[in-house]
């Protein structure tokens, strides 16, 4: 019979499955990566895996989910260290353009838009990306809805508009860095024009020139 596990063990065992499958995804993109990948990458037993997870699919979801609430307490922690929210939003950028820099492959997102391109016919798959997408459109707006509360921006448009459009911005600079690399795409350069482009639309009144 196996030991009983604790929340806090049982915590650190998913952790350590999640951890497992982005080092997977981010080798292999979503398509080639097996359900048995992970198991081997984990180091577990696949009654162990199980007990978690039933699919691969399974596992990619709730390591989006994962990095979501990362992320989120990340935006937190920089909300209380940046000096304005021009600052936070250029620093977000920045950061972004490291970490693809650092990480192979462009890191999960690869995987990212195999999951959800690739699969967009299947209804619940596209229901989620649709979730996803409001959300990360609206949580932007609302970011920026806090600097203009505090009198650091003078926007030309709607900021839910502003939003979408540094979005579309983005995800077209992702997919290019995924499809023909880093320096044929400028990446470097298509990350400046695009702060650029919000400096535009939003008219900071006061901010740190990146």
């Amino acid at each position: 019979m196996s030991p009983k596990l604790t929340d806090g063990q049982k915590e650190r065992r998913n952790l350590q499955i999640l951890e497992a499958a982005k080092r997977v995804f981010t080798e292999k993109g979503y398509g080639a990566a097996t359900l048995k990948d992970i198991i081997e990458e984990t180091g577990m037993s696949r009654g162990w895996i199980y007990l978690y997870y039933q699919t691969k699919e399974d596992i990619f979801e709730a390591l989006l989910d994962y990095q979501d609430v990362d992320h989120e307490r990340y935006l937190d922690q920089l909300m209380e260290s940046s000096a304005s929210i021009w600052d936070m939003v250029t620093t977000l950028y920045t950061q972004q353009l490291q970490e693809l820099r650092r990480t192979p492959h462009g890191g999960l997102m690869p995987a990212f838009y195999e999951y959800f391109l690739i699969g967009w016919r299947d209804e619940e798959r596209r229901e989620l990306l649709l979730k996803r997408y409001e959300k990360g459109i609206s949580q932007f707006a609302e970011l920026l809805r806090v600097g203009i509360k505090r009198g650091e921006f003078s926007p030309v448009i709607d900021v839910m508009d502003i939003s979408r459009l540094a979005a579309s911005y983005q995800e077209g600079i992702m997919t290019h860095y995924i499809a023909v690399g880093p320096e044929l795409a400028n990446t470097g350069m298509q990350f400046e024009a695009l702060v650029h482009y919000l400096k535009s639309l939003l008219h900071p009144v006061s901010s740190t020139e990146s």
